[in-house]
């Protein structure tokens, strides 16, 4: 083999590892997002029960609503309003089911992830229209997760991508006048 088809057969290899890893991932927080949602039901349909714990809790002094608040990301107040009228069950429930909703978002952005590795271990080249739509599917999921933590790191992120995205359309139209070529 020459030194060309052997840096092709490290980048298959990674892109294996890297398919398995990203698969063993994306199972991984499938299951966890399911699990957190449940319990965040759970947390809402046992409210009475729970928030009359919190509150003997917090009576007895065992924490503070301060405590509480500190462990979530309080989004304009609304926790600290929450928490202040009583709703300390339905405050958490929210909150996990929220994280649960981002761990699915999560795991879609890894399935086409880790699509695009399929695609570079199974292809002769990774400039193929297969590759590049899972590509540009990931791209965008993840310009608009980068886009909810600021408008400025979203586009930033979006940019690059674009950039990334273009420089595999334009390795598409390369692969396809070579393969009419020959």
């Amino acid at each position: 083999m020459n030194g060309n088809s052997v840096k092709i057969e490290e980048i298959k290899k990674s892109s294996r590892v890297a398919l398995n890893v990203t698969n063993i991932v994306k199972t991984i927080s499938a299951v966890c997002a399911g699990m957190i949602i449940v319990a965040g039901c759970i947390m809402i349909g046992l409210r009475g029960v729970v928030n009359h714990g919190f509150i003997v809790a917090m009576e007895n002094g065992i924490f503070t609503p301060e405590d509480l608040e500190s462990m979530l990301v309080d989004y304009n107040g609304i926790v600290e309003h929450l928490i202040e009228d009583g709703n300390i069950a339905e405050t958490i429930g929210l909150y996990l089911i929220t994280t649960g909703v981002t761990l699915i978002f999560v795991t879609i952005v890894l399935h086409f992830v880790s699509r695009v590795f399929r695609g570079f271990m199974e292809s002769y080249s990774p400039f193929q229209a297969g590759v590049l739509k899972n590509l540009k599917i990931a791209f965008v999921l993840i310009t608009l997760a980068a886009l909810t933590s600021g408008i400025g790191i979203g586009l930033v992120i979006g940019f690059a991508a674009w950039c990334v995205l273009n420089i595999f359309e334009y390795g598409c139209e390369l692969q396809k006048l070579s393969d009419e070529t020959l």
